[in-house]
């Protein structure tokens, strides 16, 4: 059918606009309106009237199929609808003719109005957004709001669902997708072609909900669906409307139009929509509510209120399943939030009494069923009063009405009902039945325990429609005023009740008496009633199941009463054997006695303590001599007769045999509480503490030992001291005497040497500690090879020549082995050994000499015996002293007046017994000490020697480039004079920072770095370098002579870690692996040597001189020259290329020269900078070099 009256319509649409025409004639319809109000002048200015005056007739342009009630009867060539009583209102206001044209489009109709051929375009609410330039838009002419429409039957459904898939049918685009959103987050929504289509699939069971707006919805619904569809609630935002649509240059047409819109008032909204909608007409809310400033705050303060809502007060108050309120009370609140902005939260109340005890405790903010009276307006405010119903007495169908009220009869009344007290005073012979609320006095009634209700007539036939029908009557009260429903308020919220008048005032009362009749009429509206009546159901189910479980149990008992014999039986024997396996499984002696002696029980540990022989005599009463407890049993005694407490652990020290030895122990014992029938009884036992005071005894023997120990270390510190600070003091002395006053060249020399043969041995002492401090720490390890002894022996010996002679002592070495072998040895442990022994007879030796004998004997063809002696015709050392000898940090009286750790010997001792080997003293007071190591070694006469022979001079390269990293400046100064002394030019950094940037800018052969600097160390430095240059040779220097500090260097990337000091001899070594990166240019490659030598006058020491300030100067000009170049200053630039091409000029280097002077030319004429930059590039490569050949050449010639 409507698919048929669509067809219908478009038919008559192309026969009025023919097909064979691209864009139809438009059709003028008629304006019909025969609405009769009266439309007071408008306060136009007089070019307004002016304007109207010439205009004479305004032509408007409609478009699109029929909106009702906006526009209808299209198609019959009339106009009528809303829009038609507007434009009514428009022609006579304005006094001028208005013609209407009709389009099939909206874009036709703008087409229209920018063409001329209309003066304005009248849109209809839920079109496309408005219009932009070349056009402007009027106000608002009629307000329409967002509408849900659901069936009738579906009237309790969820206003919102944020988890369920719901369809949602609309015209399309009419509310926008993103708003329906909100409402159902995971809705499917259907657009339509019109609102009509949309409706009918909500009622055809094709969608859930309809969302349009309020006039259209409401029209279509009282035409169309009025038995099967209802509008459920309204939003104020998104607003639509209608517009008249003008162009930009009609700015005073606009303004005409907009002064005719404001001049509608709120009563002529009303009435022009009352005459077209019934239900869902909202035009009030065209009025702006206006707030007084205190209520503003107020609504500011409270943007949300708690209803305190009874879900079973139907058609006044429900909520569905989402908790939303719903029933007349939730259409209302709509409204009202609607006008406001006040939100709404249900505070749910199952029965009045509910309601009385959340209101006392404040937990509310509005009660919107309260029934107005005089008395209750002391305790609450009230607002207006927004229906009234009578008050009535609902009885059964089959009961007489003369029945109701009599003596004697039952009448149920809802509990705080405002009838109360009247009729109690008015009918004494009643028995009032107080109920919860109607619902169950209704349900009381049907099941015969009361005989007539006291409700009202909204609830009763509410109720009684939907679930009672037929069954039950209600008569009025006589003589009672009917119940003026209205919202109940706190005392202290005379705002609230303000605001809530003001928006009960607005609602025509005609949308309240269609809201409620909505309600009444709703069919099949469940309300769950199970909150009710669900505490009944609980303590009859419970009372029953407390039956059965009684049952239940009384023959659990009786059936457990049957087995706790056995149980106990069971109980019984598993505690004995359980008693009897912890017993045996504690691992100490137990055993229980009685006060008199007697022996009751013992576990396994008690038996075994004992030997055989002991065991038989267990038996015995502890009194009996015979007992092997016969010794402990009085210090029991004595506890019990001074009264032994319950629960108390008493413990001796005793001693007990146990058949094979007395054995310390500690005995303990306590007293078992017993029943009274029974005697007390004492539980003991003892714990073996021989072995643990045996250990506290060598524990104190160690810790006796440590005190020595730590006591001799602080001896041995103040002695260190003593030895430190005598040897620096002499440095200092003589030092001073250097400083302080001229001396001859042999004065100066002596203190020089006598300086220098100090600190050595400053640093042997030194050397010594930490040699000890290894050894004690674990982290001295042999590193054996194969050896020839003869050299080794032979370079200490004579290490130690110079100091002999000093003393006029002879030194011999008498050798006596195989020639050509050599033997599987540490050779710097034999070495520090054998100097170790050499020092000591020298020191300790005032005339004769010292002779050292050295031989082996074979053990076999791979093994030998190596003997090593040191004799000397000293002092000698008492039997006595020799016992304290190899001690650490001893000495003896003599060596306590010699410069010495006292741990020379020791650290020889240890180093020799890490070799497998001995060493003995032999020693006599005056006749002189002699020292033996003796050790077994293998032997070869295959395996090849490793060299130990020093070579007398190292072999250094001629030139390096070198650049020093050291923070401290007399480090720094002394390392570079070194340097200095062995021919090197030297760049200093003072920390890792500055090397590496020099490292950057420069071509280092070798980088020496300190550990320990600020802001970057020297490890750091190295890592840093290692990621750009693996060629460059790292040497670090540190003061920690430890082994993991050189793995650490190591490790970084250094290709050697020194230990401070370091002398001119180290140095050579370590510089004479060191080769140039790179090979070197000669000299004459770059410049003509004669003509130098003419300018030089033939003198080299000025030859040289001049080089070596040329390359400086070059290299500042050519490090300037390359800044300037990254920074574009060619002026800058062009100078330094100057300077460098008249310094080349003066030194004859032609190549240069001319690389220079074509770079200034280039410059000159203006060539691009990638050749400059090209150009630069070339000649930084020359200048390095040509620097390099000058360094080899100032190190060759200079004096």
């Amino acid at each position: 059918m409507i698919k048929r009256v669509f067809s219908s319509l478009y038919v008559l649409l192309f026969v009025m606009f023919p097909a064979h025409s691209a864009a139809p004639e438009p059709v003028t319809l008629t304006l019909a309106s025969d609405y009769q109000v009266f439309t007071p002048a408008l306060p136009l200015n007089h070019y307004d009237m002016l304007w109207l005056a010439a205009k004479r007739s305004l032509t408007i342009g409609v478009y699109g199929i029929e909106t009702p009630p906006l526009n209808m009867n299209v198609s019959t060539g009339r106009y009528r609808g809303m829009n038609a009583d507007y434009l009514l209102f428009l022609e006579n206001s304005l006094q001028i003719n208005v013609v209407i044209k009709y389009y099939l489009t909206e874009d036709q109709a703008l087409a229209a109005l920018k063409a001329g051929s209309v003066d304005a375009v009248l849109t209809s609410p839920g079109s496309k957004e408005l219009p932009d330039s070349p056009f402007l838009a009027t106000l608002p002419l009629v307000r329409a709001y967002p509408t849900l429409v659901t069936r009738q039957v579906d009237i309790m459904k969820p206003l919102s669902d944020s988890k369920n898939v719901v369809t949602v049918a609309i015209k399309k685009g009419d509310p926008p997708d993103s708003f329906i959103r909100t409402v159902f987050p995971k809705a499917n929504i259907v657009p339509y072609a019109d609102n009509y289509l949309a409706l009918a699939s909500v009622a055809n069971h094709e969608s859930d909900y309809f969302f349009g707006n309020n006039l259209t919805s409401s029209f279509i619904l009282a035409r169309d669906f009025y038995q099967s569809l209802e509008i459920v609630k309204f939003w104020r935002e998104p607003q639509t409307g209608n517009h008249f649509v003008v162009m930009d240059n009609q700015k005073q047409l606009l303004d005409i139009l907009d002064t005719f819109i404001s001049s509608l008032t709120e009563q002529t909204h009303k009435q022009v929509a009352q005459s077209w909608v019934d239900t869902g007409n909202v035009s009030f809310l065209n009025k702006t509510m206006k707030f007084t400033p205190r209520e503003e705050r107020w609504v500011a303060r409270h943007p949300v209120l708690r209803v305190l809502i009874n879900p079973y007060y139907a058609p006044l108050s429900m909520v569905d399943d989402k908790n939303e309120i719903r029933g007349l009370l939730g259409d209302i609140l709509n409204l009202i939030q609607l006008q406001t902005g006040l939100s709404f939260e249900p505070v749910i109340a199952n029965s009045n009494s509910d309601m009385v005890d959340i209101m006392r405790k404040g937990g509310w903010d509005i009660l919107p069923t309260a029934t107005y009276s005089p008395e209750r307006e002391e305790e609450m405010l009230f607002t207006h009063p927004f229906i009234a119903t009578p008050f009535v007495l609902v009885r059964l169908s089959s009961s007489e009405p003369a029945d109701v009220l009599t003596p004697g009869s039952r009448v149920a009344i809802p509990a705080y009902h405002p009838l109360t007290d009247k009729l109690k005073s008015k009918y004494p012979g009643v028995d009032w039945v107080i109920a919860e609320n109607t619902s169950t006095a209704l349900s009381k009634l049907m099941l015969g325990d009361v005989s007539a209700v006291v409700s009202t007539q909204l609830a009763s036939r509410f109720i009684i429609d939907h679930y009672y029908p037929g069954s039950m009557t209600y008569t009025r009260i006589p003589d009672e005023p009917s119940a003026q429903i209205a919202f109940a308020l706190p005392r202290g919220a005379p705002e609230l009740q303000s605001i809530l008048n003001k928006a009960l005032d607005d609602i025509p009362p005609k949308e309240i008496l269609n809201l409620a009749g909505k309600w009444v009429k709703a069919p099949d509206v469940k309300i769950g009633t199970w909150n009710l009546y669900n505490r009944p159901f609980y303590l009859v189910v419970g009372l029953a199941a407390l039956l059965v479980i009684s049952s239940l149990l009384w023959g659990v008992y009786l059936l457990r009463a049957i087995s706790r014999g056995k149980a106990s039986r069971a109980a019984l024997s598993y505690q004995l054997i359980l008693r009897q396996t912890l017993s045996n499984a504690i691992p100490v002696p137990v055993y229980v006695i009685t006060p008199e002696g007697e022996l009751e029980s013992y576990n396994s540990a008690f038996r075994e303590f004992f030997t055989p022989e002991r065991r038989e005599m267990m038996n015995f009463s502890l009194f009996d001599r015979r007992s092997p407890l016969a010794d402990v049993f009085p210090s029991v005694q004595q506890e019990i007769q001074q009264g032994l407490k319950p629960d108390t652990v008493v413990t001796h020290h005793l001693v007990l045999n146990n058949g094979e030895e007395e054995r310390l122990i500690l005995h303990w014992l306590t007293s078992c509480q017993m029943p009274e029938n029974m005697p007390a009884t004492l539980i003991c036992g003892w714990q073996d503490i021989t072995e643990s005071r045996q250990l506290m005894k060598a524990l104190q023997i160690e810790k006796d030992k440590a005190i020595d120990a730590s006591q001799a270390k602080s001896r041995f510190l103040a002695s260190m001291s003593h030895e430190i600070r005598t040897p620096v003091s002499s440095i200092m002395g003589f030092l001073e005497l250097l400083t302080t006053r001229k001396q001859s060249p042999e004065e100066m020399n002596e203190a020089i040497q006598l300086a220098y043969s100090t600190a050595q041995t400053l640093i042997a002492l030194i050397g010594d500690v930490l040699d000890m401090e290894k050894i004690e720490s674990g982290n001295f390890a042999l590193v054996p090879e194969w050896v020839d002894v003869e050299p080794l022996i032979n370079n200490t010996v004579a290490n130690f020549a110079g100091l002999a002679r000093q003393k006029n002592l002879s030194l011999t070495v008498d050798c006596r082995l195989e020639q050509g072998k050599t033997l599987w040895l540490d050779p710097q442990a034999i070495k520090q050994v054998l100097s170790n022994l050499l020092s000591n007879a020298i020191k300790f030796t005032s005339e004769g000499g010292v002779d050292v004998i050295v031989h082996t004997q074979a053990l076999g063809e791979e093994r030998v015996y190596l003997t090593l002696s040191v004799l000397d015709t000293g002092m000698g050392i008492s039997p006595e002293e020799q016992q304290e000898l190899f001690k650490p940090f001893s000495q003896t009286r003599a060596g306590k007046g010699q410069v010495g750790s006292g741990l020379g010997l020791v650290i020889c001792r240890e180093m020799v017994e890490r070799m497998a080997g001995q060493i003995n003293i032999s020693s006599q007071p005056g006749r002189g000490t002699s020292m033996m190591v003796t050790l077994v070694t293998q032997i070869s006469d295959n395996a090849p020697a490793v060299s130990l022979i020093a070579e007398s001079e190292a072999n250094l390269p001629a030139v390096l480039r070198i650049i020093i990293a050291e923070d401290n400046p007399t480090n720094r100064l002394l390392l570079r004079r070194q340097l200095d002394i062995l021919g090197y030019h030297v760049d200093e950094a003072e920390d890792g920072l500055q090397a590496l940037e020099l490292i950057k800018n420069q071509d280092y052969d070798l980088l020496i770095t300190d550990l320990n600097m600020p802001n970057m160390d020297g490890i750091t430095l190295t890592r840093r370098v290692r990621e750009q240059d693996q060629q460059m040779i790292i040497l670090g220097l540190t003061a920690n002579a430890q082994t993991d500090e050189k793995e650490r260097c190591l490790a970084a990337g250094m290709n050697l870690c020194l230990f401070k000091p370091i002398d001119l001899q180290q140095l050579k070594a370590a510089l004479s692996g060191v080769h140039r990166n790179t090979d070197v240019i000669a000299l004459e490659e770059f410049i003509d040597m004669h003509t130098l030598e003419a300018h030089s006058l033939g003198d080299k020491k000025l030859m040289s001189h001049m080089l070596e300030q040329s390359r400086i100067e070059n290299d500042k000009d050519l490090n300037a020259a390359l800044q300037a170049l990254s920074h574009e200053e060619w002026d800058l630039l062009q100078h330094h290329l100057h300077r460098i091409n008249g310094t080349m000029q003066l030194l004859g280097a032609t190549q240069l020269h001319l690389l220079a002077e074509t770079l200034e030319n280039q410059l000159a004429s203006g060539n691009p900078a990638p050749e400059i930059e090209k150009g630069m590039a070339l000649l930084g490569e020359r200048i390095k070099a040509f620097s390099t050949a000058i360094e080899v050449y100032y190190a060759t010639n200079r004096t």
